[in-house]
């Protein structure tokens, strides 16, 4: 079977432990992956100013050949912030949902490669802990201004809020838009082409690596699309069963290295046996 050569990994409820941490044993493997000449890319809902500090600490070098999927896949960059690629949506599209947020009277905000922008005036504290995550600047308007890049457009509220909208969310908005929940308190609207499958796929094509060589690793319902596109896919113990049940593996959990866990249970060892299944693509 064809050795790992491609690793995306979800940063949130994956890479970090819930104390907001690395675990020892994540940074060893990937340490060690990098040392093998295996891609490591992180794919995150965060712009890269959310992701940088984390690739200092496990070790990802900052080039012009190294990568990140950001946004939730709606944007490509060097680690050295080399723009590969980016999908907006239109300022027609950013009216019709910031209407669907105001009729729902639900907090709406964009987040662009400068800041995060938003027309709302009272921050709900799981936007206050988003902005601080990403180590983005809040820019509050009175009227949104058509220059904004509209990459990510997202409500921010509760469990309880958010699993409702879900609920209730219009055909139309669901046809139009890739809509997913990159975490318990985000629901988030992005282009139909902007996923992190898409862009793990565009990553691998652009280093002549095959699916069966990439390997995928999140939590949430926002990395099904790299389970997809991944030689093999990896959820992690945390995840829900929903997720848990989309994955060739489930690995041990955020505070338990489960990340360093299967990078070395697929990509540092030479062989693999036969419980370790592999998808055929």
């Amino acid at each position: 079977m064809a050795n790992i050569k491609l690793i995306t990994i979800d940063m949130d409820g994956t890479l970090l432990s819930s104390q907001q941490q690395v675990p020892t044993g994540n940074m060893t493997a990937i340490k060690q992956a990098l040392s093998q000449g295996i891609k490591v890319v992180i794919a995150s809902g965060r712009p890269l100013s959310g992701i940088l500090p984390w690739l200092k600490i496990i070790g990802v070098p900052i080039s012009n050949d190294q990568f990140v999927i950001a946004f939730n896949g709606a944007v490509i960059q060097t680690t050295s912030g080399k723009l590969i690629s980016k999908n907006t949506i239109s300022y027609a599209d950013y009216l019709q949902l910031q209407t669907f947020a105001d009729e729902q009277k639900a907090y709406f905000q964009i987040e662009s490669l400068d800041a995060t922008h938003t027309i709302g005036k009272l921050i709900p504290k799981e936007a206050q802990m988003e902005n601080y995550l990403i180590n983005a600047a809040l820019k509050v308007h009175d009227q949104m201004p058509k220059e904004v890049e509209f990459i990510k457009p997202l409500i921010n509220g509760s469990q309880e809020e958010l699993d409702h909208l879900t609920a209730i969310m219009p055909k139309e908005l669901l046809e139009k838009f890739n809509i997913v929940r990159g975490a318990w308190y985000n629901l988030e609207f992005m282009s139909k082409n902007a996923s992190k499958g898409n862009a793990l796929k565009q990553i691998a094509d652009q280093l002549a690596i095959p699916s069966k060589q990439t390997m995928a690793i999140g939590d949430q319902q926002n990395d099904l699309s790299m389970f997809q596109r991944a030689g093999i896919a990896v959820a992690m113990a945390n995840a829900r069963p929903e997720i848990q049940a989309k994955a060739d593996f489930v690995t041990k959990n955020n505070d338990q290295a489960g990340v360093g866990f299967a990078i070395a249970k697929y990509a540092l060892n030479a062989s693999r046996t036969m419980n370790q299944p592999i998808k055929s693509n």
